[in-house]
């Protein structure tokens, strides 16, 4: 009996110095993936870390000693978030070998802009875990530490889960209560324990929006970038509601409902350099120049309606055209059919010289003879009306010479 119980002390005695001995392996290097978060909204504006540093956390994990693993996390997280995020964070933890600390919380790195040197630092700070598990209270710590914090917040816990009961997750449910929407909870399970898996999810699962995952699963760079990118980058940003975010919206500034292409920029139709919205002149034939109005450069420029020639000659006293004046009318022609939903009205005008009642008819029979000229190169008649004005609108002095010349003219006039 006495050899049988010596046996026993032995054995407890060998498997507590294989425990006092046990070796664990270190933490793999960590490189992290860059996060463009450039023209995406930011999810959240405050992040509070929260680091289980309790007697059970200088276990195994199995492979590493899982609060190695969750200081690496942790770090790997600063490592991961873009250097310039603004988003006000604080690192807080909870247990503690009693020679690191005798309270239950610490705040290892209070609330301020996020700054990746500050928070590894405040991580350095701890090597050694202890103490009991409380991680209600540091969740209240956190609840109070947000207290006047705006905007929405992330939680985000690495712990192994044992030893907690359930005050945690009331813990979690009542400050998601206080806070409402603007609390999102996160854990990230060390360890394989299955009761603390089960509350590590019910702790998440009381914050409503966030999610429960693992160490092991956060443990390469791509992974974690998933995480932080899940955790706090939006959508892009489309400041111009087109429907592509600002990061890739070539056009930014496209009035509303105006349709785009996928760089953000206006549909151009015709490919004449002017946007559909803004094309008077849609349609218009590929290399032809057009002018801000996406109308072709031509004799009738479009951002006028009403157009005046005094190049259009007749043979005196008649409504004779000059052949002089065909370039000028063919231009016209050239121009109508590149704007094929214009109609026009030729208006005749003469000067002083001569009756009002000869000059009346013949600048009638004058913006006539332009009307036949232009049906007869192909322009449809029914975009043509034709009207004398006689001396009955001058644009010039009719007492010299040079203003009789300007008031002798054919002008045309937009009538759509």
């Amino acid at each position: 009996m006495k050899s049988l119980f010596a046996k026993l002390i032995f054995a407890f005695m060998v498997a507590g110095l294989l425990s006092a001995c046990a070796t664990f392996q270190p933490v793999p290097p960590f490189s992290p993936v860059d996060i463009d978060a450039g023209g995406h909204a930011l999810k959240k504006q405050n992040a509070v870390f929260i680091l289980d540093a309790s007697a059970s956390m200088e276990e195994g994990s199995p492979q590493y000693k899982k609060f190695d693993q969750a200081k690496a996390l942790l770090e790997n997280m600063a490592k991961t978030m873009p250097a310039n995020m603004p988003v006000q964070t604080e690192v807080r933890s909870f247990g503690h070998d009693p020679k690191f600390s005798s309270a239950i919380t610490e705040l290892l790195d209070d609330m301020g802009a996020f700054n990746r040197k500050d928070m590894t630092t405040a991580l350095a700070g701890i090597s050694k875990a202890g103490g009991t598990s409380p991680m209600e209270t540091a969740i209240d710590a956190a609840g109070e530490d947000l207290d006047g914090a705006s905007g929405n917040t992330a939680m985000i816990i690495v712990s192994d889960g044992k030893n907690m009961g359930s005050a945690p997750v009331a813990a979690a449910a009542a400050l998601k209560e206080k806070m409402g929407d603007s609390l999102c909870i996160y854990t990230v399970l060390v360890g394989d324990d299955a009761a603390g898996q089960k509350l590590m999810d019910a702790v998440a699962e009381a914050g409503g929006c966030g999610f429960a995952t693992t160490g092991d699963a956060l443990m390469d760079g791509a992974a974690m970038a998933g995480f932080i990118t899940k955790v706090f980058i939006g959508d892009a940003i489309d400041s111009d509601g087109d429907g592509v975010g600002d990061m890739m919206d070539k056009c930014p500034g496209t009035p509303a409902g105006v349709k785009v292409d996928a760089a953000g920029c206006p549909l151009d139709s015709d490919k004449d350099g002017v946007p559909d919205y803004l094309d008077k002149c849609p349609g218009t034939p590929a290399g032809t120049k057009v002018d801000s109005t996406g109308c072709p450069i031509t004799v009738l420029d479009s951002s006028k309606d009403e157009w005046s020639f005094h190049d259009i000659l007749f043979d005196v006293n008649k409504a004779v055209i000059k052949p002089v004046s065909f370039g000028t009318l063919d231009a016209i022609v050239q121009a109508l059919q590149q704007r094929p939903r214009l109609t026009v009205r030729i208006e005749g005008h003469t000067d002083i010289t001569g009756s009002h009642a000869y000059n009346m008819d013949l600048s009638k029979r004058r913006a006539k003879a332009v009307v036949d000229y232009l049906v007869n190169k192909g322009i449809a008649s029914s975009r043509l009306t034709s009207e004398g004005y006689g001396p009955d609108r001058p644009i010039a002095d009719n007492n010299t010479k040079e203003g009789r010349a300007l008031n002798r003219r054919v002008n045309l006039v937009k009538t759509n």
